[in-house]
């Protein structure tokens, strides 16, 4: 289901213990969505693509550029919810690779509040 990233592309993915019902009324709502990964650095994202249970495509605008993060939703074991974000650079002068501290991992591990 994933377009094959390039070089300079995020892939996170991880199991979530929601239905996927509620992940995508979760990255679909803009205030929900907005709540979980907060607002773009320069500007409202877009949609460019909306398969509804299944995709959404956002431009996410950076001072440096635009991007594109896309998130697929795919059922899980027990009910839950396998979800793939994929962060891609739309020009080749923006870095959505940049060295920075990492943060870590929430101690109680992702929870969807929608």
């Amino acid at each position: 289901m994933t377009d094959a990233p390039d070089s300079n592309a995020l892939v996170f993915e991880c199991d979530l213990d929601a239905p996927p019902e509620k992940v995508w009324r979760a990255i679909a709502t803009p205030e929900l969505r907005e709540a979980w990964l907060g607002e773009p650095e320069a500007g409202p994202s877009e949609v460019t693509r909306a398969e509804p249970g299944e995709r959404l495509d956002l431009t996410w605008p950076t001072r440096e550029g635009e991007t594109l993060v896309s998130f697929e939703i795919e059922g899980g074991e027990g009910g839950g919810t396998h979800l793939t974000i994929v962060h891609r650079a739309l020009a080749p002068n923006v870095a959505v690779l940049r060295p920075r501290r990492a943060a870590p991992a929430p101690a109680g591990g992702w929870r969807m509040a929608a």
